[in-house]
C-alpha cells in the first residue's frame, strides 16, 4: 500500500515543476492488449503567464491506432510553440509511424519511420527509418507491463546554417529501450521509458532519453497526464546544450 501512495505523489511533484513545452506520452509505444479496430487520443496543453514575465506555451499531440489480430499500426503527431516577452523560444514538430507484428506471445517485430524538427536545437529536420525486435518481459493488465526493444535505424538530419557543423549528416545507430508500466490504482497508471541510441562503430556518440509519466483517469474518455522528459546528446550541434529537460501537465481525450 505504501508504494501505491508514494509513487504517484513523487511523479506529481516532479511533473508540476518547470515549463510545459513538449508532448510526452510514454504509453505511445503500445502496452498491454489494445482493443480491436481504430482508437486514439488527443493531448492538449496551454499555459499563459503575465506580470513580471509575459510567457505562453501551446502543445498539441495525437495518437491514432489500428489493431487487428496480431498486427498494430499507429501514428503519433505533436507540435509545440512557445513565446517569452513576445519572442519565440519553442518551435518543434514530431511525426512517428510504427508497425508491430506479434509472432509469439512474448516476441514481436517492429518497423518505424519518423521525422522531427526543432528550431532551437538547430534541427531543420531529422528523418529516420528503423526496425527491431520487441520482447515482453512481463505483462499483466491489472498490475503492469515490462518490454525490452532492440534494433537499429538509419537517420539523416539537416543542421541549420550559421555554424561550422551546418549541413546534412547521415548516421546508423543501434537502438534499445526499456518500457515499464505500473497500475498504481484503478484510475492511475505510472509509466517510464528509457532509450539508448549509440552510433554504430562509435559508442562515444550516443543519445539517451528518459520519459516518465503519470496518467490519472478523470472519466471514461478524459485523463490528466503529468510527464517529464530528459534528453541527452553526447555530441549535439554547436551552441546546443547536451541535456534538455521538459515537464508537462496535459489533458488527454480518448476515443
Amino acid at each position: 500500500m505504501r508504494s501505491k501512495l508514494t509513487l504517484p505523489v513523487l511523479f506529481t511533484s516532479f511533473a508540476l515543476h518547470g515549463h510545459a513545452n513538449a508532448i510526452v506520452n510514454v504509453e505511445d509505444l503500445h502496452t498491454g492488449s489494445p482493443k480491436e479496430g481504430f482508437s486514439g487520443n488527443v493531448l492538449l496543453s496551454m499555459a499563459k503567464y503575465s506580470g513580471n514575465v509575459e510567457k505562453q506555451d501551446y502543445s498539441l499531440g495525437s495518437r491514432l491506432q489500428w489493431h487487428q489480430n496480431a498486427s498494430t499500426n499507429y501514428l503519433i503527431l505533436s507540435g509545440d510553440y512557445g513565446e517569452v516577452e513576445t519572442v519565440k523560444n519553442t518551435e518543434k514538430t514530431f511525426i512517428h509511424a510504427r508497425h508491430i507484428q506479434q509472432f509469439r506471445p512474448t516476441i514481436a517485430a517492429e518497423a518505424y519511420i519518423q521525422q522531427e524538427t526543432n528550431k532551437f536545437s538547430r534541427i531543420d529536420y531529422r528523418r529516420l527509418l528503423g526496425a527491431g525486435m520487441r520482447f515482453t518481459l512481463f505483462e499483466e493488465d491489472n498490475t503492469g507491463n515490462a518490454y525490452l526493444g532492440l534494433g537499429a535505424f538509419y537517420s539523416t538530419q539537416k543542421i541549420s546554417s550559421g555554424e561550422v557543423d551546418s549541413g546534412t549528416d547521415d548516421q546508423r545507430r543501434a537502438s534499445s529501450y526499456l518500457l515499464l508500466k505500473y497500475q498504481a490504482t484503478d484510475n492511475t497508471v505510472l509509466a517510464s521509458t528509457t532509450y539508448y541510441q549509440p552510433v554504430l562503430g562509435d559508442a562515444g556518440d550516443f543519445r539517451a532519453l528518459q520519459e516518465a509519466a503519470m496518467r490519472v483517469r478523470l472519466s471514461t474518455r478524459l485523463s490528466l497526464v503529468l510527464s517529464a522528459n530528459i534528453r541527452y546528446d553526447s555530441r549535439p550541434p554547436v551552441g546546443v546544450d547536451k541535456q534538455d529537460s521538459t515537464y508537462k501537465t496535459a489533458l488527454s481525450v480518448e476515443f
